[in-house]
């Protein structure tokens, strides 16, 4: 199987080590779990392979975990954007990444209906709205400045560092403002029915 490994940055034909199929008359994916090890380094890998998508197969790499994925709870064009950063990461377009970071930033400004013209404006709504807080403003605006420089300044490279810096941020933003800031609101709510009850 042809995969990109994470110790050795490089794509290899990774060797099969052991094989698990799930059951034939389960509904669940994966059809089945590869244990794969690494020819370069010999480190291992795990891939979950669904063997029936797209006329051919398809795998996740489960093992190491190599890059932050949006969570289900992010709204599909802003993980979508998100999702190309971590291409752009992965296939070392750092300055790209970077750029589609901004991206998504600018689509959790659209998500919350901002009505301030331009990013450091709507950054500011935001904050003020209690979207995002302190450490995660500062966040949002290295986002927004670095990928200011990627788009508009041609003399300007990101390194592969502060791409993966910028993509870390990005997931971390992502996920308080769409899917922790929702989990503390429903334990909210279910500590005040609980109340209620007793």
């Amino acid at each position: 199987m042809i995969l990109d490994c994470e110790r050795c940055q490089a794509k290899v034909s990774a060797e099969l080590v052991a094989k698990y199929d799930r059951q034939a008359d389960a509904d669940d994916y994966p059809d089945s779990v590869h244990l794969l090890k690494c020819p370069r380094c010999t480190d291992p890998l795990l891939v979950s392979v669904d063997d029936i998508v797209n006329d051919g197969a398809e795998f996740v790499v489960l093992y190491p975990s190599t890059v932050v994925q949006a969570s289900a709870s992010v709204p599909a064009a802003i993980r979508e954007a998100f999702n190309e950063a971590v291409i752009c990461l992965r296939t070392k377009a750092h300055t790209a990444a970077a750029i589609m970071c901004r991206k998504a930033l600018e689509g959790v400004c659209v998500e919350h209906k901002v009505k301030s013209r331009g990013l450091v404006a709507g950054l500011k709504e935001l904050r003020e709205r209690g979207v995002i807080e302190g450490r995660l403003f500062d966040w949002a605006d290295a986002l927004r400045i670095q990928g200011n420089e990627a788009a508009h300044d041609v003399n300007v490279t990101t390194s592969a560092q502060d791409a993966r810096d910028l993509v870390e941020f990005a997931h971390a933003l992502l996920e308080y403002v769409f899917t922790f800031n929702d989990k503390f609101d429903a334990f909210q709510k279910r500590r005040a029915k609980r109340s209620r009850a007793s």
